[in-house]
């Protein structure tokens, strides 16, 4: 059932485009000056934020408009002039018009994120302005809906030397398209930092997407992690640091949040809505995560950084594709397998 009603969605938003470009031929069809920013669509505080920020604090001149959702905790940061609703009529419009189109995840300036990254090779789907893919994060592992065999773009950015390597060597796409310069957000990785720690593990792609929570809670995921942020001697750190533990999921994974169940008041389990990645990573004194690559980020403060890999043989059988990056040789901290060795 969910299957179908996803699928009768996703041919609404396809009917809605084409007639709007009809319209838009008739009317419109001008290419403007605008850059057309957005992370997810719903959100403002990755690359997207950060590079928002930057042209209206260095290049006020310029015409620049911000994709968010109208019920996004962080549209207060976007000036409301700047504002572009998310899959509104405007929306359609602007995403069909202007000269940039710049996003954190793949195709996230467009109306509906899952449907135009199947259709953008198609001409008919396809906008007339520069398609910037910022990146949400360094890139180390072989994610084909990314290669050029999918995506169809103008520049994509990369954010240090191997990854760029490992792009141009796998993705299919030109030195012309993918460019080394670093990401927009680790220029805002300023800040002191508390005694806190920070947990935060990645999803898994295959079998998380639509399970119930029932059967969540039988993962070995939900255990291992529910386990550690219960258990006595972290507990005790806790108290004796006079430190808490902030369990930040993954946006996939928010969903299940109300599952896990912390004994203790110094164990934190985060809502998105209330938390900014950024500040809780600026803020934390210690990352624990499996292979979220905000291990990056934390790594670029010179910060300690702990991985848990309880199931490393099938994360990289059933959800990812293993890239150039070795946890243990390349790493920027110790691996575990085991909880009382990440206590």
């Amino acid at each position: 059932m969910m299957k179908i009603l996803t699928r009768m969605y996703q041919l609404l938003v396809i009917i809605k485009y084409s007639i709007l470009k009809f319209i838009n031929l008739l009317l419109f069809n001008k290419k403007n000056e605008v850059f057309l920013i957005s992370e997810r669509g719903i959100d403002a505080r990755d690359n997207g934020y950060v590079f928002y920020n930057y042209l209206k604090t260095n290049h006020p001149e310029l015409t620049v408009k911000y994709v968010i959702d109208k019920k996004s905790s962080d549209i207060d940061k976007i000036n409301k002039d700047d504002i572009i609703f998310h899959a509104s009529l405007k929306h359609y419009f602007y995403y069909m018009n202007s000269k940039y189109l710049i996003s954190t995840h793949a195709m996230g300036y467009s109306p509906n994120m899952r449907v135009f990254l199947k259709l953008n090779k198609i001409k008919w789907f396809k906008p007339k302005g520069i398609q910037v893919f910022l990146q949400h994060g360094i890139i180390n592992n072989y994610l084909k809906e990314i290669t050029k065999e999918k995506l169809d773009i103008d520049i994509f950015i990369s954010g240090a030397k191997k990854e760029y390597k490992y792009l141009l060597e796998n993705f299919g796409f030109d030195k012309d398209t993918i460019k080394l310069t670093g990401l927009a957000r680790y220029d805002n990785l300023k800040g002191k930092t508390n005694n806190d720690i920070l947990l935060m593990p990645t999803w898994r792609k295959k079998y998380f997407y639509t399970i119930s929570d029932k059967k969540f809670k039988q993962t070995d995921y939900y255990k291992k992690f529910n386990n550690l942020i219960n258990n006595d001697r972290l507990i005790e750190y806790l108290r004796r640091n006079d430190s808490k533990l902030i369990f930040y999921l993954h946006h996939e994974m928010q969903k299940y949040a109300h599952c896990f169940i912390a004994k203790s008041d110094r164990v934190i389990i985060a809502n998105e809505n209330k938390y900014d990645i950024q500040e809780l990573l600026k803020k934390s004194k210690i990352l624990i995560t499996d292979y979220s690559s905000v291990f990056y980020d934390f790594a670029y403060m010179r910060k300690n950084i702990i991985y848990f890999q309880f199931d490393y043989n099938d994360f990289y059988s059933n959800h990812y594709k293993e890239g150039y990056f070795n946890f243990v040789n390349d790493g920027f901290g110790p691996v575990f397998k085991y909880e009382d060795d990440v206590i």
